[in-house]
């Protein structure tokens, strides 16, 4: 199966990156060789084959960060009940700090254990399928498994970069490799900019809660 996803490669990244569509695309061969190309991966069989990032930003200068508002923030200090236990044993078994698995919670789903984004991703932490897989998750809507799976990850990215908060959140939005592949720095797009910066503004004012 590798070596068939291998050979399309090149012909999808033509396709896609000529077309007007953006999107992450995903690929899977049958043991008839059959090859299923998707942007929204049903289950931990399909491969990520090629990411298409959003825009960048053409000048840092001029990128206006969208800040959590104060209800954003004190709507998710009212709810970090919900699921403690949960983020408690998830934090403890992992090595992350609770305040940050809320925060990312917070801004991933809005602690709806159903939300599902239009690429795929599900639950609480909004784990893509492979994710799911990569990480022990079977069910991405149980609240204990899909906050096990989202801690193991953030873990994971904090090992790899040094204990870098932001560069950790920022791969959990954009993906590891897009962190590497721009030295070691937030990606510059304009998501991944303003996704870092709610979090860790909520991060920040859960920890001082």
């Amino acid at each position: 199966m590798g070596k068939i996803l291998t050979h399309i490669i090149a012909a999808i990244l033509v396709t896609f990156y000529m077309s007007a569509a953006r999107a992450d695309i995903y690929g899977y061969a049958d043991d008839g060789g059959a090859v299923y190309l998707t942007d929204t991966p049903s289950d931990g069989d399909y491969q990520l084959l090629a990411i298409t990032p959003p825009e960048p930003i053409k000048a840092a200068t001029n990128l206006s960060l969208q800040q959590p508002s104060e209800e954003d923030i004190s709507g998710t200090t009212s709810k970090v009940v919900q699921y403690k236990d949960e983020v408690n044993v998830a934090a403890a078994d992992n090595g992350v700090e609770g305040a940050l698995l809320h925060a990312v919670i917070s801004v991933e789903s809005n602690y709806n254990t159903r939300a599902v984004s239009p690429k795929g991703a599900r639950g609480l932490m909004q784990l893509m399928p492979f994710t799911a897989k990569r990480f022990g998750v079977n069910n991405s809507y149980d609240p204990g498994q899909n906050i096990q799976g989202g801690a193991r990850y953030l873990a994971y990215l904090l090992k790899l970069f040094k204990n870098d908060f932001s560069l950790a959140v920022a791969a959990y939005n954009a993906g590891e490799d897009a962190v590497i592949q721009h030295g070691n720095k937030i990606p510059p797009y304009r998501e991944t900019v303003n996704y870092v910066s709610k979090v860790m503004s909520i991060y920040k004012k859960l920890r001082s809660a």
